[in-house]
């Protein structure tokens, strides 16, 4: 482009900008709209677990409990000893998930948080070796839910899922530990239980005899996988050592002495079934002969002359002798004949 071209299109370019410069009005600031300021309303969300689930081949239902009582409700707590769940694992592998039975606690509320976490202790809730980690939300658990066609209000399966490897090995006994409530809060969930220790295995922190509704599953890794095809042992007998069952914590007391409810009644002396055992039992038939007649009421008339025809036949009867020969006439006359009483009265019957 040529040095005359340029110098032409310059009046082009300056004339507008010109007129623009002249003239009195000036552009408006442009005033920006102020909204007024918003909360974001942050989800309360459970401690992430950091460990990965476990890759698992084979996956088993383990231990379970399915028996409830109808409007029976518990809780969680992250306080000690009255934070936890036992059971006895049956199968050797790995813990991949607990099944709880409830529905979520309500919103609003000055108790219930919001999401619990925790961990698997190995024979003891306080002490015993630690192994994984779990969490759950309340809207997870209103998600779960859901997915089985059921609301907030509905009782359904609350997946716990695990993380990391926490070996199980048969007969040893296991707990299911919260340590943690979200909104500084002291318990959360409504999780059915059963009363009179219906599973001998384990127990709820609450009571002896309580136990929740759960499920355990149990998997298996590739590695504990060949070691049982080659006939190895998935746990070594020495190290891992069974916990018997009365190193169980007892359970807290509760704060109000209640009327001794969960006491069982005591039991009274069965005085009365030893006393039955000692005397003989007569047995008795259940059809007995009469022991005495019917007295019926007879007119004077008819006893009179049932006197006389008796007379009668008495001094009709021919006497025989010891020698003579019997015949089959004879041996039927000595049979006993009936009375005028009873023939009078047949006849009359007849």
């Amino acid at each position: 482009m040529s040095f005359f071209k340029v110098i032409r299109l310059l009046p082009i370019v300056l004339i507008p900008l010109f007129y623009l410069a002249c003239s009195d009005e000036k552009p408006e600031p442009k005033q920006e709209t102020q909204l007024p300021p918003t909360v974001e309303k942050q989800k309360p969300t459970a401690q992430i677990p950091s460990a990965d689930k476990p890759v698992v081949y084979i996956e088993e239902l383990d231990q379970f409990q399915e028996y409830f009582k109808e409007q029976h409700e518990t809780s969680f707590s992250h306080v000690t000893k009255k934070n936890w769940t036992s059971y006895t694992a049956g199968k050797d592998g790995i813990l991949t998930k607990v099944l709880l039975f409830g529905k979520p606690n309500y919103t609003i509320s000055e108790h219930y948080g919001s999401s619990m976490s925790g961990f698997v202790r190995a024979d003891n809730p306080d002490s015993g070796p630690k192994y994984g980690e779990w969490s759950i939300t309340r809207e997870e658990i209103v998600n779960q839910l859901a997915l089985q066609g059921l609301t907030e209000i509905d009782r359904g399966w609350i997946t716990l899922q695990m993380r990391g490897e926490i070996p199980q090995q048969a007969g040893r006994m296991y707990f299911i530990v919260c340590d943690q409530i979200s909104d500084k809060r002291a318990w959360f969930g409504a999780f059915a239980f059963a009363e009179g220790n219906s599973y001998k295995n384990g127990r709820f922190w609450l009571h002896p005899e309580h136990d929740l509704v759960f499920r355990t599953y149990v998997g298996k890794t590739a590695d504990q996988l060949e070691r049982e095809q080659r006939g190895q042992p998935l746990f070594d007998s020495d190290t891992a050592s069974l916990v018997p069952s009365q190193d169980i914590p007892a359970a807290p007391k509760p704060m109000i002495e209640l009327t001794k409810n969960f006491d069982p009644s005591p039991s009274q002396p069965e005085t009365t079934s030893e006393v039955e055992q000692t005397e003989p039992v007569s047995e008795e038939s259940l059809y007995q002969p009469a022991t005495e007649a019917p007295k019926l009421e007879i007119p004077e008339e008819i006893i009179v002359e049932t006197e006389e025809f008796e007379t009668e036949e008495i001094l009709s009867t021919p006497e025989l002798d010891e020698n003579s020969p019997t015949s089959d006439e004879d041996n039927k006359s000595k049979l006993p004949q009936r009375s005028l009483f009873e023939r009078f009265f047949k006849n009359k019957t007849e």
